[in-house]
């Protein structure tokens, strides 16, 4: 049986992702890994490959969608299958690398969960950067997470190579999950990245209103998955942080790709 594999961004831990792995269906074993501070991308993906077994279907979010390339180039007979989720697609650019390493080493804890909480209203959709539940939920994560994990990977983030042309070169079927609303990769960006990539983009597929009937959203991204080795599906009204915001949508998003893609 295929096993899900979750992997979080920066700030985030293994625990991150519990609200999507409870809202799998029953016939989807999942669990998630937390990354270890390395500020090396090689030793990232080697430590999750030593983690995992083949055949497994790598989820990762913003830095864990980046390990989870590299993880796809490094140890390609390990997967079945890939999710992207607002994951960055560009190189970083030397001096704004640089800078964001410079910014994140030898913090202490409080300054580092001060930057964690810093500009939520920007990494979440609406109001929701405010709301205190996710402020909590925000720094119970900060606070496993620490500053160790924060300055190594902050560092191994900036080195990431250029992966404009990756989902159409992966070595397994590809999701990309876009946020309707994400100012930290934008919207626009992931919508291209799938397009030149060859996947269907079907604007906003799951999550509300905006995406028209739920099953017609979900049914437009089946055919996606039947015809491309790369689709895309986009969650509407939700900003950067979609496992945290919108996990029961992403869950189905994932899950309904996967049953398809399996068929």
């Amino acid at each position: 049986m295929t096993s899900l594999v979750f992997l979080p961004g920066l700030h985030g831990d293994a625990q991150t992702w519990a609200p999507v792995v409870r809202a799998l269906p029953d016939d989807l074993p999942a669990r998630a890994l937390d990354l270890p501070a390395e500020p090396d991308l090689d030793a990232l993906a080697d430590e999750v490959a030593r983690q995992i077994a083949p055949g497994s279907v790598v989820v990762g979010h913003s830095l864990g969608g980046v390990v989870a390339m590299h993880l796809a180039e490094r140890h390609p007979s390990l997967l079945a299958g890939l999710v992207l989720v607002t994951a960055p697609v560009g190189a970083e650019d030397p001096e704004a690398a640089s800078a964001r390493a410079a910014r994140a080493a030898n913090l202490s804890p409080e300054a580092y969960e001060e930057i964690a909480l810093d500009g939520m209203e920007a990494v979440y959709y609406g109001d929701r950067g405010r709301d205190p539940q996710v402020r909590a939920e925000r720094l119970r994560a900060a606070r496993g997470y620490g500053p160790a994990r924060f300055a190594a990977h902050s560092v191994a983030i900036g080195a990431r190579p250029d992966r404009r042309d990756f989902p159409a070169q992966a070595p397994c079927p590809v999701l990309i999950v876009g946020a309707s609303h994400d100012q930290v990769v934008p919207t626009e960006e992931q919508r291209r990245w799938a397009e030149t990539n060859g996947a269907e983009t079907n604007g906003a597929v799951a999550g509300g209103a905006e995406a028209g009937d739920g099953d017609a959203g979900s049914d437009r991204a089946a055919n996606s998955a039947r015809a491309n080795s790369v689709t895309y599906a986009e969650i509407a009204r939700t900003g950067h942080m979609l496992p945290v915001e919108t996990p029961d949508e992403l869950a189905a998003a994932i899950s309904g790709w996967w049953h398809r893609t399996e068929a």
